[in-house]
């Protein structure tokens, strides 16, 4: 190719690039308008009318967010690909128009009739439900991990101990407790059960979903192609990621998960069964839920018998004594049994349960108790 033939075609690469610059900048100015307006009406109804955004609202202006950012760092590098090769500016005419298609996608869904809802009592739809009663002996725990989410050098934390002694209720606490605060210097908390077959894609399509990330190719992506997207996004924000019930290593990074670090400032908390899975996650902090001593676990057991039931015959405490310590302070199995309990008031009814209880095997269940005394 000539030396003016080329000098031409790269005037009209040149020119092409700048003519999508200016369009994506006008686009980008108008979304960023468009966002302010929707977060004033936002903030009015939250703070003069004490309603909640809208998730779909919220969603949106994530993805505004984030798409803003993209487009301003496109504009920082489109001039230095102007001026270099033929290739360079070609290429970053194709980001620049794949970013204005982004950015016109996100522009047509900004406009909202409503942007938020009367709610009762406060909170967020992405609390977890829990039950008052299962917290009892656990509020040291649910403290000491709330203290490591404000350590800078505790990125990840790893609550181990047997099944049913209120690993995932400690969870639950912390999690919602951080969602109820408006101001707690996190972008996204996010909450993941991950469970005995570990399912990289699940995970993957949870945190998809919870940072607002709408994009109709998704299925079609490959686990790398989701884990990039998920990368790319989590790692321009502060995270907080809850992790219930994990088996075995989850591989962070291949579920798109930046690594908790002093710059970043993210945490990632998990529960799990085994203290060899706190290493193998690499947790800076591992704490163990203990068992309830039996004092408490009395307690928590009479609290859901209730006092009337145990009352109800001279014989039936002692016996009842025996059942509650046979749930071996697993506040789980404390709460399903005592309840299970609360309508059984004859000594006879006792004392099948607590013949139940210990001819049963060593993961006999509280919800299979609760199924075999129905038939008393």
């Amino acid at each position: 190719m000539g030396k003016d033939l080329k000098s031409l075609v790269r005037c009209m690469y040149t020119g092409k690039l700048n003519d999508n610059v200016r369009k994506l900048k006008i686009a980008t100015e108008e979304l960023k308008d468009i966002g302010n307006s929707v977060m004033k009406r936002v903030k009015i109804c939250e703070e003069q009318q004490q309603m909640k955004r809208l998730d779909k609202v919220q969603s949106w202006l994530r993805q505004a967010d984030i798409v803003i950012k993209e487009a301003e760092d496109l504009f920082l590098t489109s001039s230095s690909s102007s001026q270099g090769l033929l290739s360079s500016s070609h290429k970053m005419e194709k980001k620049i128009c794949k970013k204005l298609k982004e950015v016109e996608e996100i522009k047509s869904r900004g406009m909202f009739e409503v942007v938020a809802e009367n709610v009762v009592g406060g909170g967020s739809g992405s609390t977890v439900k829990t039950n008052d009663e299962e917290t009892v002996g656990l509020e040291a725990v649910s403290g000491l991990v709330w203290r490591c989410l404000t350590m800078e050098n505790t990125g990840i934390i790893g609550l181990y101990g047997v099944e049913g002694v209120g690993k995932t209720t400690v969870l639950t606490q912390v999690n919602n407790r951080l969602l109820q605060q408006k101001a707690n210097g996190f972008d996204f908390v996010l909450w993941v059960f991950v469970s005995k077959n570990l399912n990289l894609e699940k995970i993957q399509d949870t945190i998809r979903e919870k940072i607002g990330f709408l994009d109709r190719t998704w299925t079609s992506k490959t686990e790398e192609e989701k884990a990039a997207k998920i990368f790319d996004i989590l790692s321009k924000r502060r995270f907080a990621l809850f992790l219930d019930d994990v088996w075995e290593k989850v591989d962070l990074v291949k579920a798109g998960v930046p690594p908790p670090d002093a710059q970043n400032r993210s945490k990632v908390v998990f529960t799990t069964c085994s203290e060899d899975v706190c290493k193998e996650m690499s947790a800076q902090t591992k704490i163990k839920v203990e068992k309830l001593a039996w004092e408490l676990a009395w307690d928590l057991f009479k609290k859901n018998v209730g006092e009337d039931t145990v009352k109800s015959h001279p014989d039936i405490a002692k016996v009842a004594q025996e059942v509650a310590a046979k749930c071996d302070g697993l506040p789980l199995a404390l709460v399903t049994i005592g309840r299970a309990m609360a309508s059984k008031k004859t000594p006879q009814e006792w004392r099948d349960a607590l013949y139940i209880l210990s001819n049963s095997p060593p993961n006999f269940s509280g919800t299979q108790f609760c199924k075999l005394i129905k038939h008393f």
